[in-house]
C-alpha cells in the first residue's frame, strides 16, 4: 500500500503557492495618477502625434446662459507658447486674450489693454503652453488619484494636480476611454479668484489627435456653451497675429 508522506513544511509550501496564484485572481494592480495621465495622452493620440502638431486654428460659437447672449470665438495657438483668443460679443465688440510664453494680456472695449501680472499671469502662461498636455510633469510636480466619481453617466478617475505655485486643478478622466471629460480649476482675475468647471465632450479626430468640439463651462453664476465649428492643426499662422495691441 502506497504511503502518502506529509512533511512538516507542506502547509507552508501550500500557502506560498496560493500567494503566488492570488494576483492572477485578484486582477491587475490599481492604476496610479501618473499612469492614468499617460493613458489619457495615449487615448488622445499619443505623444508622437501630439508633438507633431505645432499650431492650431479653431473657430466656434458661444452661447451664454441664462442670459442667452451669443458670441463667436476664434482661437490661434502656436508652439512653443503663443496663443490668442478672440471673442466677438454681439453688441459689445471684441475681447482678446493673448500670451507669448513671457507676457500675457487682455484687451476689451471698456478697459483697453491690460497686462497681466502675479498669479493671474502665471495661470495664463501655464495655459498657453502649446504642449502642456504632454508636459504635465513640468507644470504639476504633484499629482494624486482622489478616487472615482461620476461625470454624468460616465465613471471617471478624479486626479488632483498641484502646480509649483497657484491653486490645484482637478481632472476627471473617463475610466473606459481615458479621455478628459471634466476639469475644475481656479483662475485668478482682476476681480479675484474665479472657479471654472468645464465639461468636455464630442471628441473628434483632427490630424490624429482627438479634440473636444463641445465644452460646457460654468463660472460665477453663468454657463458658456462652446461649440467648435472648425479645428485645423498645423495651419500656418503669422507671428504678427500674436502681437499685443497698442495701448491707447
Amino acid at each position: 500500500m502506497a504511503v502518502t508522506r506529509w512533511s512538516a513544511d507542506a502547509p507552508l509550501r501550500a500557502l506560498l503557492t496560493l500567494a503566488l496564484l492570488l494576483p492572477a485572481f485578484a486582477g491587475a494592480a490599481p492604476l496610479t495618477a501618473e499612469q492614468i495621465l499617460e493613458k489619457s495622452i495615449a487615448a488622445t493620440g499619443g505623444r508622437k502625434a501630439i508633438e507633431a502638431v505645432t499650431s492650431t486654428v479653431a473657430k466656434g460659437e458661444i452661447d451664454v446662459l441664462p442670459q442667452h447672449a451669443h458670441a463667436l470665438i476664434e482661437y490661434y495657438a502656436k508652439a512653443p507658447a503663443k496663443r490668442l483668443i478672440v471673442t466677438h460679443f454681439e453688441g459689445v465688440g471684441e475681447v482678446l486674450q493673448g500670451c507669448d510664453g513671457v507676457s500675457a494680456w487682455t484687451h476689451d472695449p471698456g478697459r483697453g489693454l491690460r497686462n497681466l501680472t502675479g498669479a493671474e499671469k502665471e495661470d495664463a502662461l501655464r495655459e498657453c503652453a502649446f504642449h502642456a498636455e504632454i508636459q504635465w510633469r513640468d507644470f504639476y510636480p504633484k499629482v494624486e488619484l482622489a478616487g472615482m466619481e461620476k461625470v454624468g453617466e460616465r465613471e471617471a478617475y478624479k486626479i488632483v494636480m498641484t502646480p509649483a505655485s497657484g491653486k490645484p486643478a482637478t481632472r476627471y478622466i473617463d475610466a473606459e476611454n481615458f479621455l478628459l471629460i471634466r476639469q475644475i480649476s481656479t483662475r485668478e482675475s482682476s476681480e479675484g479668484a474665479v472657479s471654472i468647471d468645464a465639461e468636455l465632450s464630442d471628441y473628434r479626430d483632427v490630424a490624429g489627435v482627438k479634440v473636444p468640439f463641445l465644452i460646457r463651462q460654468k463660472m460665477q453664476g453663468y454657463e458658456l456653451v462652446i461649440k467648435m465649428i472648425l479645428v485645423e492643426n498645423n495651419a500656418p499662422i503669422d507671428d504678427a497675429r500674436f502681437a499685443k495691441p497698442a495701448k491707447k
